[in-house]
């Protein structure tokens, strides 16, 4: 069940406020089912997170949670049990705000692989602010109360931020970084030290895009607001993700086909 679309993508970000906005029951409310005779992958895959989670500014079924789903329904044949997957995005959300509805949003969908991903928002600096120190706590206590569960906590790291696109583009706040993104930084350290630390598995995502970014330039992969995904970058997601679950053992490679 894919669940709360995005709010309108005319909206600005990252001083979003986040709306839950029911639309658009796609074929993943029924379950996205995926081929598995050996039954290596749990049952439920939540992806829990902010607006990259969420597809905030593409069409609804164009973000990389959806697109994923639909790979696993292709790989699937009639009458097989397999995934279900459930978009638990909030758009602007900080690890703080997050936590407040993981009993709402995640609970109930364990045990699972829970695919989590915060840290861009945390990083602004009004009321909602989240110190990295802080940020790391959050997500600590997010992947224990996931695997008390039965869920089993993946780390995503906070896509690239242009920063000359961006609306805080030249916040004198950001200035001590050389930029938000050299701020945000920060953030995708503390969720890589987690993963390291703690053993949990970590799809780099901002690795990926500063790869594709390096090579072609960023107009391919990030939208104009300099942090949300095209939809190119997108399926590129959704391809890698599938791949990630495959590489890790979630998936037997057997049973997937690219």
């Amino acid at each position: 069940m894919i669940r709360d679309r995005p709010i309108s993508p005319g909206a600005k970000s990252p001083r979003l406020v986040w709306c839950a906005a029911l639309a658009g029951m796609l074929v993943v409310s029924a379950g996205c089912h995926l081929r598995t005779p050996k039954q290596a992958f749990p049952e439920n895959l939540v992806a829990f997170g902010d607006s990259i989670t969420r597809g905030y500014a593409v069409p609804v079924g164009e973000g990389w949670v959806e697109l994923l789903a639909h790979r696993m329904q292709a790989e699937d044949g009639p009458g097989r049990p397999g995934v279900s997957v459930f978009n638990a995005g909030g758009n602007a959300n900080t690890s703080a705000e997050g936590m407040k509805r993981i009993e709402r949003d995640v609970y109930p969908h364990l045990p699972g692989v829970v695919a989590i991903e915060f840290g861009g928002n945390d990083a602004t600096h009004d009321a909602r602010h989240v110190s990295v120190e802080q940020f790391e706590l959050n997500l600590l206590t997010i992947c224990r109360l996931v695997k008390e569960r039965g869920g089993k906590p993946v780390l995503v790291t906070f896509p690239p931020v242009i920063n000359a696109w961006h609306a805080f583009h030249g916040d004198s706040y950001y200035a001590r970084w050389g930029g938000l993104d050299q701020c945000v930084e920060e953030y995708r350290q503390r969720t890589r030290a987690v993963a390291r630390r703690m053993g949990y598995p970590l799809f780099d995502l901002d690795l990926l895009l500063r790869k594709k970014i390096t090579a072609t330039g960023p107009e391919r992969w990030i939208l104009r607001d300099g942090v949300h995904l095209t939809p190119q970058a997108h399926q590129f997601v959704a391809q890698e993700f599938m791949a990630f679950l495959r590489n890790r053992g979630f998936v037997d490679a057997a049973d997937l086909r690219d």
